[in-house]
């Protein structure tokens, strides 16, 4: 979810002398003795696109500031509590995924709670975006728009024909019948355990869409999902059905906005951002690039007061070995365990830090990687209250950091469990012979001949010796989570094998402890903190640290001036982000070395749903 607030700041300066004029029409008396026109009435203005990072924002030293998704949702809240302000109004161009659309339906509920209206317009919609939309007052249409209501579908790449054109195989391993990762580069055709699981996964989705959006509109379960059948619904038949309120233009919207909120209305697109005021002050001044260039230089220490506090770790991405990666887009696209490490370190040590919260939104990754991540969180846990707060997915090595903490908090449609290891190693030998490359090995020590992979493929004894690795792997994790959950570890073993669950089945099962967002977690956090704390007013700090601006220069630079980063992006823009990702992660793994990421606590499949 985004503020439009991208706007120039030219166009709001060369604007600002026929603002200016309005407003001092509206406070002056009329010339004619006549009662000052009524002050307009304020809304604020929302466009809503899609999933915000879950990390903090990096610092801009001026200007508009960027916000992550916790700030989304604050900003929500702080309209809610405004009285200058009467409501919301929302432009739907794409929406997060649903444990964050359930999130944010949550806020939005709060500010109607609060006796403010809700006024959405949408050119189209699709069954995510109405999730949250259907909250509306006023939910709008142009007659040429559409409802696209097509259900669910998950659909995943098998390589394995593809790959044998140039004789390449993978050599993919798995502790657990459900622990299917990597069996699209081993196999032609899905396995049944993933067909099972990814179709239980869909029709829990579908019955929370269903609800949802039959709750929020009013209507009959039965009626919403008969719509389904229709697919694309128009803007007529979607409002005879009582899905959306108005079918109109913009302009016939924003007349009904004013009906619903009784007069002018004056949309304000940048509620709670002072970084433009700040920049336009600072323009004003002929020293401006100096002061910026200082900024830039040397930019400032974040200093926290000396005040009990509340602090959130996010995790986010991939579980691997080392430092945390960003992609272009500023998003994180790796988390390191170093960097994770460091940030639990940090509020450790940090006496003023009452609880931790772990926000993790992690498919899973490294298994030793996750492990390092798992000892930090056990360090805080001996001092102070830690719980793993998960967003949409916290499945495998993402399940592994949070199992340790005092409690887990998971939405409904969070996506967790998957407890089990995976290994995959490419034999590049055949494509070698296939290209008439001629590899010549020369090494010493006992397994030399068995680890030239190029040359002689992947032989039996180094698949025993990883598989050996994966069971001991398997049998800590199912030990470390036995513990942490106070489960007898046969009849958790029953519920691993890679088997992956939805937050709200993981209750069930005693895998998680509560179903929530990001503030039932600070709530949470509060309560095992003692002394008086308010979720409402506790001071929240946000790890790890940003990026400073030279080093988020460096990371765009580069992304942008590779091959490879140049190869990524296309890939992604043409819908075959998860083809780029696999075909990445083959090059990196082909040159036959066993590496500490080697053995994987990773979900058995990236699933994006449409």
């Amino acid at each position: 979810m985004r503020i439009l607030n991208r706007k120039s700041w030219f166009a709001a300066l060369a604007l600002g002398a026929a603002a200016l004029a309005p407003a001092a029409w509206a406070a002056a008396p009329d010339q004619e003795g006549g009662a000052a026109p009524q002050a307009k009435i304020k809304v604020v203005d929302l466009t809503i696109k899609g999933a915000d990072q879950e990390d903090p924002p990096a610092a801009v030293p001026i200007g508009p500031q960027q916000r992550n998704f916790r700030a989304r949702l604050l900003l929500l809240r702080q309209v809610a509590a405004d009285p200058a302000v009467a409501g919301v109004r929302l432009t739907v161009k794409g929406a997060p995924d649903f444990a964050r659309s359930i999130d944010l339906l949550k806020e939005l509920r709060a500010v109607k709670e609060a006796g403010k209206k809700i006024v959405c317009y949408a050119e189209t919609m699709d069954q995510r975006s109405l999730m949250f939309a259907s909250v509306a007052d006023v939910l709008a249409m142009p007659p040429s728009g559409m409802v696209v209501l097509e259900g669910l579908l998950a659909e995943i790449m098998y390589l394995k024909d593809l790959l044998a054109l140039i004789d390449l195989k993978v050599e993919v391993d798995h502790i657990g019948d459900f622990k299917t990762a990597y069996e699209e580069l081993a196999r032609s055709t899905m396995s049944e355990e993933q067909r099972k699981v990814i179709g239980l996964l869909l029709e829990e989705f579908y019955g929370q869409i269903l609800d949802t959006i039959a709750t929020q509109r009013g209507i009959g379960r039965d009626q919403v999902e008969a719509l389904f059948d229709e697919m694309i619904v128009t803007p007529r038949r979607a409002q005879e059905a009582g899905l959306i309120s108005l079918v109109g233009y913009r302009d016939e919207f924003d007349q009904r906005c004013e009906e619903v909120f009784g007069g002018k209305v004056e949309y304000d697109e940048d509620y709670g951002d002072s970084g433009k005021e700040e920049l336009e002050k600072m323009l004003e001044s002929p020293f401006a690039m100096l002061q910026l260039m200082v900024k830039l230089l040397k930019p400032a220490k974040r200093e926290l007061p000396d005040e009990p506090r509340i602090a959130m770790v996010y995790a986010t991405g991939p579980i691997q070995s080392g430092k945390s990666k960003s992609g272009f887009d500023g998003s994180i696209s790796a988390m390191g365990c170093d960097t994770i490490v460091k940030a639990l370190d940090t509020v450790l040590a940090d006496d003023w830090v009452k609880a931790v919260i772990l926000r993790v939104n992690s498919p899973g990754g490294s298994a030793i990687a996750s492990d390092m991540i798992w000892r930090a969180t056990q360090r805080v846990k001996a001092k102070k209250p830690i719980i793993a707060s998960m967003g949409g997915v916290a499945g495998s090595g993402g399940y592994w950091i949070s199992m340790g903490c005092d409690r887990i908090v998971a939405q409904p449609s969070t996506i967790t469990g998957s407890i089990g290891v995976v290994s995959m190693l490419p034999d590049p030998s055949g494509t070698m012979k296939k290209m008439h490359i001629n590899i010549e090995a020369v090494g010493i020590g006992p397994h030399w001949q068995e680890m030239a992979i190029l040359r002689n493929g992947v032989g039996p004894a180094v698949k025993k010796k990883i598989h050996d690795n994966m069971l001991q792997v398997y049998e800590e994790f199912i030990d470390k989570v036995s513990k942490g959950r106070g489960m007898n570890p046969q009849v958790l073993e029953t519920l691993a094998r890679g088997r992956v669950w939805t937050g709200r089945q993981a209750v069930d099962l005693n895998l998680v402890d509560r179903l929530g967002g990001i503030e039932e977690s600070i709530a949470l956090a509060c309560e095992l903190a003692g002394g008086g704390l308010d979720p409402k007013t506790v001071s929240i700090v946000e790890y790890p640290e940003a990026p400073n601006f030279f080093e988020q220069i460096e990371e765009a630079f580069d992304e942008m001036t590779t091959i490879e980063g140049q190869a990524r992006r296309l890939l992604v823009r043409l819908g075959y982000g998860d083809f780029a990702a696999t075909a990445e992660m083959l090059l990196e793994s082909c040159g036959g070395g066993l590496g500490p990421d080697c053995v994987q606590a990773i979900m058995p499949f990236a699933l994006r749903i449409r």
